[in-house]
């Protein structure tokens, strides 16, 4: 999960700011844009929330996260 999440970071870290406000994700019925799931997943030296690493897992079958 730790490589998925630096490579999230690395995404994220990259796109233009209008980009950031994309949805990207539908976890438990409800939509999350780049900022949104930035929040779940780069918590500093703590691992992904739940809802987080069900986001990074979704960004990875998409073809997102290689």
């Amino acid at each position: 999960m730790e490589n998925l999440k630096i490579k999230f970071i690395k995404k994220y870290a990259n796109l233009p700011w209008g980009a950031r406000e994309e949805i990207i994700a539908i976890v438990d019925d409800q939509n999350f844009t780049w900022n949104s799931a930035n929040i779940e997943i780069d918590r500093g030296m703590n691992p992904p929330t739940e809802i987080g690493e069900k986001i990074l897992k979704q960004l990875q079958e998409l073809g997102i996260l290689v």
